[in-house]
């Protein structure tokens, strides 16, 4: 019998926030049975997995959905994340050096050693490219560090800082602030030289031809879930609500890169 997956791989960096994903989407299942929402869930970001026919919904970030998947994929809502500095459907990334160092800019880190975690990524690559050659006017990414070290993740990215393989990193606020969580000492290794521009949220999309259920349906049965949820789940997500924001929106991460 075919098996059905919601994937929940963006931000479910550990066990308890991997849970607290499942629970909530279990909770509005059982809300809104008519959803019919999968009960099997794939902590995945790979592009296998979010266009395999058997994952229905998959949470990804913006860059790639409007880069690579603009055909197949189409976006049904975003979080609202409980973060302090953000407002409505949005997000933003940190600028990190070590604890240690002496850099206290993103303009001192010029011939230096930068980790991306991947070049698809909105969070950890576009707007660290953005700052660098259009808010800052500094030249072209490529050429301002001596080397980009792409690692994969942004805890790898993190973790980079830490051991002094690389000088900066751009790390996806949310992401941080679920790693930090996890493992606190990672917080007093690490120096937030700055932020990047807020952008639109990384969105739960469908398939474009065959999508599960619409976005009001979702919204609706997802919002009143995170209501009911135990306290120690909702804790875990950081989330105020749901919404929908329209994929001409996430052309402006496209913009971004101009």
């Amino acid at each position: 019998m075919k098996r059905d997956f919601i994937g929940i791989g963006m931000y479910s960096v550990n066990f308890e926030l991997e849970k607290a994903w499942q629970e909530l989407f279990l909770l509005a299942g059982k809300l809104n049975p008519e959803l019919a929402l999968p009960v099997h869930f794939l902590n995945a970001v790979d592009k296998k997995n979010i266009l395999s026919n058997e994952t229905r919904i998959s949470h990804i970030c913006g860059l790639p959905l409007v880069s690579h998947y603009k055909k197949k994929l189409i976006p049904l809502l975003t979080p609202h994340f409980d973060l302090d500095g953000l407002k409505g459907p949005n997000y933003f990334s940190y600028f990190m050096v070590s604890q240690s160092s002496q850099i206290n800019s993103v303009d001192e880190t010029k011939g230096l050693v930068a980790a991306v975690n991947s070049h698809d990524s909105h969070s950890g690559a576009n707007v660290f490219r953005r700052e660098i050659e259009v808010r800052r006017e500094l030249g072209f990414f490529n050429n301002f560090y001596k080397k980009i070290v792409i690692t994969g993740s942004h805890k790898n990215s993190i973790q980079n800082i830490i051991d002094h393989d690389t000088d900066i990193a751009c790390v996806d606020a949310m992401s941080f602030f679920c790693l930090s969580r996890a493992n606190p000492k990672i917080a007093n290794q690490l120096k937030i030289i700055g932020r990047s521009i807020i952008s639109p949220a990384p969105p739960f999309v469908t398939h474009k031809d065959n999508p599960l259920c619409s976005s009001n349906s979702l919204i609706e049965a997802l919002n009143t879930a995170l209501n009911l949820l135990d306290q120690r789940f909702k804790d875990n997500l950081k989330i105020k609500r749901f919404s929908f924001v329209p994929l001409a929106k996430y052309d402006s991460i496209i913009n971004q890169q101009d």
